[in-house]
């Protein structure tokens, strides 16, 4: 059997029994949901200089930009989740929060949250911060299988160069399913109509205060198996060493504060799947691709020896052919390095990260890390567009010897990882352990739980039998 259930922010309804209709379950049916509620409890008044999660998640750290006006793109060392090292508050508090395109809301784990997710993170709260300002108002993010919420409150956000303060969430509830991944937070990089919280975001802040030189990010997101640790986000301008060309932008379409964008369709290999009318939402914050059934099944099609069980496909671990995207007529490889993932049924087959999943409308995609490893994106804020680049021999880093092929499973490969079947360390093919910070442009490996398939905007649980 094969499940695959999603993790995503959607509009609550007004009908519980329409709201409740909403919810995915996890596929192995033992998350903790929460119920809306907020739990205080007194703190002790000290500051503590070392980090809750540590020893909790394998962590592949960025090397440190070349170049101003950015900051390094961590990973979690299995291409699932993307966050950066952002500076809160007047002691300069390190908080992982994930670079999440998908959503404008910025929080991070409040010092009063007692949820298991946050007692595996660090947390921020008035002994971390001499500047922070809490407010009454409460806020909260319902997400496919749980909710996260709390108070907003306001502080100082250090990161790339720049400082500003800025309103966010202070999480005081939150459902086990953050327990899983490294990020402390989000930093929501969405447009602001897409804003919970009820403050300007992260980018109306910069573009008010007329600190960029354009109102624009550039996203470089690295394949672990590669080696390159150069992962990155830079503010006002694309970086060009990142891409070869010029970039080719697609005005994106009117949406509840999405970066969707019209397709001219897909393929595999050249082959197209003949699908029209098709538009795509571009999210770091998304693991994988998803796409309605019907997309997902034409597209496999196309992948000899592929099997459908339900939202989920298999495919032969030897598959080399590209996927590929269309946008304003610029077409744009996956390579199988990314879409070919978990082996199964004894290494032969291997699970597909392109799933079968209407998580929008029936003609809309849902492209994450899968595609955006394969370019060089911007998010244009000032002309409401999307851009790519194909990405430059540097960035596009050859991989290493340990991940040549899609079907290793002790090395640098992108592997979906079952908490029950292996360890993080055999996954990165890393035997280093210990306390302390991991070093950087290092996988380091902590005694932990393995890291399921999961990110923040989408939530994948991929369980087959």
């Amino acid at each position: 059997m094969t499940t695959v259930s999603a993790f995503y922010p959607y509009k609550e309804a007004s009908n519980p029994e329409e709201d409740s209709a909403n919810t995915l379950l996890q596929a192995n049916n033992v998350q903790e949901h929460v119920k809306g509620q907020t739990t205080t409890i007194d703190i002790k008044k000290r500051r503590t200089k070392w980090n809750k999660r540590d020893k909790q998640y394998l962590v592949n750290t960025a090397s440190a930009p070349a170049i101003p006006d950015s900051m390094g793109i961590h990973q979690d060392g299995q291409d699932y989740s993307y966050f950066s090292s952002i500076k809160v508050g007047s002691e300069g508090k390190e908080m992982w929060m994930l670079i999440d395109s998908g959503s404008a809301n910025t929080w991070v784990f409040g010092a009063e949250c007692t949820a298991q997710a946050c007692s595996k993170h660090d947390t921020f709260g008035p002994n971390d911060s001499d500047t922070l300002n809490i407010t009454s108002r409460e806020w909260s993010v319902t997400y496919g299988t749980g909710k996260v919420g709390g108070v907003v409150a306001s502080d100082t956000f250090a990161f790339a160069g720049y400082e500003v303060e800025i309103g966010f969430g202070l999480a005081s509830n939150a459902s086990n399913d953050f327990s899983t991944y490294p990020m402390d937070g989000i930093l929501g990089l969405g447009r602001d109509s897409s804003n919970r919280l009820g403050t300007p975001t992260l980018m109306d802040i910069m573009a008010s205060q007329r600190l960029l030189k354009a109102n624009l990010f550039g996203v470089h997101l690295f394949r672990n198996g590669d080696g390159a640790n150069d992962g990155q986000i830079t503010f006002g301008a694309p970086d060009s060493s990142k891409f070869s060309g010029k970039l080719s932008y697609i005005d994106s379409v009117a949406t509840d504060g999405l970066w969707e964008i019209p397709s001219d369709g897909a393929g595999v290999d050249g082959q197209s799947l003949g699908l029209t009318g098709k538009t795509a939402i571009i999210d770091t914050g998304t693991s994988y691709i998803l796409m309605p059934l019907k997309d997902a099944q034409a597209l496999h099609a196309k992948l000899p020896g592929s099997e459908n069980n339900g939202e989920a496909f298999t495919i032969p671990c030897d598959t080399n052919l590209p996927v590929q995207f269309t946008f304003s007529g610029v077409t744009y490889d996956v390579s199988p390095k990314d879409y070919v993932g978990k082996p199964v049924k004894a290494g032969k087959m291997c699970a597909s990260n392109i799933v079968g999943q209407q998580s929008f409308g029936p003609d809309t995609w849902l492209l994450g890390d899968v595609f955006l490893k394969n370019v060089y994106t911007v998010f244009d804020f000032d002309k409401d567009r999307i851009g790519f680049g194909i990405k430059s021999a540097a960035a596009a880093a050859a991989p290493s010897s340990s991940s040549t092929s899609p079907t290793a499973t002790a090395s640098g490969k992108v592997n979906a990882v079952s908490s029950s079947e292996t360890s993080q360390a055999a996954v990165m093919g890393s035997t280093s352990g210990g306390s302390g910070s991991p070093r950087e442009g290092k996988a380091t490996a902590w005694s932990a739980s393995p890291l399921p398939v999961i990110c923040l905007t989408v939530l994948l649980a991929m369980s087959m039998i």
